[in-house]
């Protein structure tokens, strides 16, 4: 008879993390300490990241060249937040796009990544590491980001951890 795993957690945790581009335009890291060994046999399952982006940063997006590119990964050994590549758990771009000469726009922040319509009822992911990425393109100064997510933690048998470490694993040419 199979063991159905189950979720130590009823309700929702949350973490928090932030990132400031150490020069502009510059792909930078910062570690989300989630606290959590490597020997606990755990993850995550996020149901909700909050992605909180200070509002003057909208104001650095002056030409359509410009962007502000933010992620949540799981290794800062990698050189782009591709979406192909296995490190990128959630990415976010913003730009600009002209409808017309003259006009405003509204930006509701946070913004709001939900995942728990997923089967499962969100993302699954290693606990450890994880870091957030902020990176801007053709800007005059450094972005932030803070993020805030939501999650429960689900129990694994040793063979479902390796399967999801592996998942994650970025390999080395």
């Amino acid at each position: 008879m199979a063991v159905q795993k189950t979720s130590k957690d009823q309700y929702s945790n949350k973490m928090y993390g932030s990132v400031t581009e150490s020069a502009a335009n510059t792909l930078t890291f910062g570690e989300i300490q989630t606290n959590v060994s490597v020997f606990d046999k755990a993850a995550f399952v996020l149901h909700r990241l909050e992605w909180h982006i200070p509002a003057n940063s909208f104001d650095k997006l002056v030409d359509a060249a410009d962007s502000m590119e933010f992620a949540l990964v799981t290794s800062q050994n990698i050189s782009s937040l591709g979406i192909g590549n296995p490190a990128v758990i959630d990415k976010l771009i913003i730009a600009l796009s002209y409808d017309s000469a003259v006009g405003f726009a509204v930006n509701e922040i946070p913004l709001i990544r939900d995942f728990s319509t997923l089967p499962g009822g969100g993302l699954i992911v290693a606990p450890r590491p994880l870091f957030l990425a902020c990176r801007g393109v053709s800007l005059a100064s450094a972005l932030s980001v803070e993020l805030l997510a939501y999650f429960t933690v689900k129990t694994l048998s040793a063979d479902e951890y390796l399967e999801l470490v592996d998942f994650y694993r970025i390999v080395g040419v």
